[in-house]
């Protein structure tokens, strides 16, 4: 046999195992496991939290956002893979797409008790849902003419997750970007980013007021009180840009991340898990501002750049969180409907709620609250951040 002839022969029987494998599987797909009972454990579980996260949205939508985001009703298509941002991909579990038993597709058997929408598997060789094979945990792809959101679980999700990536917690997240943030604008053209970011003593331990005040807040069950501490913290926030205003890029986050973050909080709680701000997996569940802040500080826990952006996301959860608290309306004015309103960061709408404008009257307060916030000792924690910034 020629060389060619052998080398043809090799790309023909690779040929012949492709469509064969891709044969199968489509004939698996639409005879084998086709009922919720028969269904591989992780797609169980998966397809349960699911249940559960639509009963929520359903009969408690407004203690998660507001009535009218009902999460419960969003196409999307749910892919297992054997890891985080895993490339080989299984059948996909489309819900709330308006699709049909064909070729590529056969509707799952599911309980009426799971309360779901009809559920679809769609053959993981689907031309319409090749793009999930991506090395990325979520993204959007079109199904039967609806935008839909995919999204990769993983049986770790349901044995041993890592803090905000369980299941449940990661698919609120990321679909809250996708679905009602899909025309905020706060991150548009890297608002987040901060140039120059300002490494000095003074920063960080104004920062650390914030912090000591947030906690603060948090604890506190007395809205007027935590009015007062966030009166305090929009002081000292803005003083903070009106000395560095490329500090704005923060406040960006806190309205992006920070809401993202707040559902997953207002999830745990309502369901009874242990999610909360700055959450860990030991009891009492979460660390405060302050320790966190004091951990960086003597280098025992992240890096000083976690301060720049990943806090954010803490911050924006619990400026929404205490604002809840607070009895303040906020969530309408952080809807950003480009070409109707602009949308308002946290920051920007308690410094509006307190009429915050004003330098001369911002420096005024800020030595008291200096003073009852222990200011010497937070600025020589500043400069511990600075001399490990300056190490890195």
């Amino acid at each position: 046999m020629s060389k060619g002839n052998r080398k043809r022969n090799i790309l023909l029987s690779i040929l012949a195992a492709l469509v064969g494998i891709f044969l199968v599987s489509i004939i698996l797909n639409k005879t084998y496991r086709t009922s919720f009972e028969s269904l591989p454990e992780t797609d169980r579980l998966m397809l349960t939290e699911l249940s559960e996260v639509y009963h929520n949205f359903e009969q408690s939508s407004d203690q998660l956002w507001n009535e009218e985001y009902r999460f419960d009703t969003k196409p999307l298509l749910l892919v297992r893979t054997t890891k985080d941002k895993g490339l080989f991909r299984s059948e996909g579990f489309a819900v709330n797409v308006p699709m049909e038993n064909g070729i590529f597709t056969k509707e799952i058997k599911v309980p009426e008790s799971m309360g779901l929408p009809k559920v679809y598997r769609i053959s993981r060789f689907s031309p319409t849902t090749l793009s999930a094979w991506f090395p990325a945990n979520f993204g959007t792809l079109d199904l039967k003419g609806t935008e839909t959101m995919y999204f990769k679980y993983h049986p770790k999700m349901f044995s041993d997750p890592a803090l905000y990536f369980d299941f449940s917690s990661f698919l609120l997240h990321e679909g809250f970007h996708i679905f009602k943030q899909k025309d905020w604008t706060y991150d548009a053209n890297g608002a987040e980013h901060i140039d120059n970011y300002p490494v000095n003593e003074e920063n960080y331990a104004l920062m650390g007021i914030e912090f000591k005040l947030l906690d603060q807040a948090m604890a506190e069950s007395n809205p007027e009180l935590v009015q007062q501490y966030l009166r305090d913290w929009t002081v000292v926030r803005n003083y903070r840009y009106h000395k560095w205003p490329q500090l704005i890029g923060e406040t960006k986050s806190e309205a992006i991340e920070g809401s993202a973050r707040y559902l997953e909080y207002r999830y745990s709680k309502l369901t009874g898990g242990n999610l909360m701000v700055l959450a860990t997996k030991q009891e009492p569940y979460h660390v405060t501002f302050m320790q966190a802040f004091d951990f960086i500080a003597n280098g025992q826990a992240e890096s000083p750049a976690f301060l720049e952006r990943n806090m954010r996301y803490e911050t924006g959860a619990a400026l929404e969180l205490t604002m809840d608290k607070a009895n303040l309306p906020w969530k309408e004015d952080i809807e950003d409907e480009p070409g109707k309103k602009p949308g308002m960061t946290p920051y920007e709408i308690l410094s509006d709620y307190f009429k915050m404008n004003d330098l001369t009257t911002i420096e005024s307060q800020l030595g008291k609250i200096k003073e009852v916030n222990d200011y010497d000792a937070l600025r020589k924690q500043g400069a511990k951040i600075v001399k490990q910034v300056n190490i890195e």
